[in-house]
């Protein structure tokens, strides 16, 4: 193979790559959008990904929920734990600067409940952290993980002709684009 041969081979793989890219993504935001929305329907969080002719699931899809974020006001942080716990304040230099202890911080956030009206409790003393709001919480996400030997199945499906890459990549060119 020349240099000129090789380089066309990887400009027209790069190219080519870059649109399954952009057909994967849209793939996958359709086939998540739709495990939501069966979540809200039935309260499926996991599907497995079956391949023609072949008995056993190759993946699977499952939906994570997201976990309550919180927003923590830096300053009453600070002025709760030097009134509070003030062992747990520390200084830092050149120039002098207070900050809550790292592990500190990461034990009180670790506790916090949240009550049915909003507030943040601290699960430990039941006290109202009223520097800690809730946050928006991001939208719900999805994994797609593949079984064991399932990346290999799919390469034998498209291998064996189970798998139509022109239909399932809708690239241009491909069967979907001449209709």
């Amino acid at each position: 193979m020349t240099v000129q041969q090789a380089a066309m081979r990887a400009a027209v793989l790069k190219a080519l790559m870059d649109e399954v890219k952009k057909v994967y993504d849209a793939a996958r935001a359709e086939a998540d959008g739709r495990l939501v929305e069966l979540n809200g329907a039935l309260g499926v969080k996991t599907i497995e990904v079956r391949l023609p002719g072949y008995d056993g699931p190759v993946a699977q899809v499952t939906l994570s929920e997201p976990k309550v974020g919180f927003v923590v006001d830096e300053a009453g942080f600070l002025a709760w734990c030097k009134e509070e716990h003030p062992s747990e304040v520390q200084v830092t230099v050149p120039t002098p600067a207070e900050s809550v202890r790292p592990a500190w911080r990461k034990a009180v956030l670790a506790r916090m409940r949240v009550e049915q009206d909003g507030t943040v409790v601290d699960r430990e003393t039941g006290r109202v952290l009223d520097f800690v709001k809730v946050a928006e919480p991001p939208p719900p996400s999805t994994t797609l993980t593949f079984k064991k030997g399932g990346r290999e199945e799919v390469a034998l499906a498209y291998r064996d002709g189970r798998l139509a890459l022109p239909e399932l990549l809708a690239l241009p060119g491909g069967s979907q684009a001449q209709e």
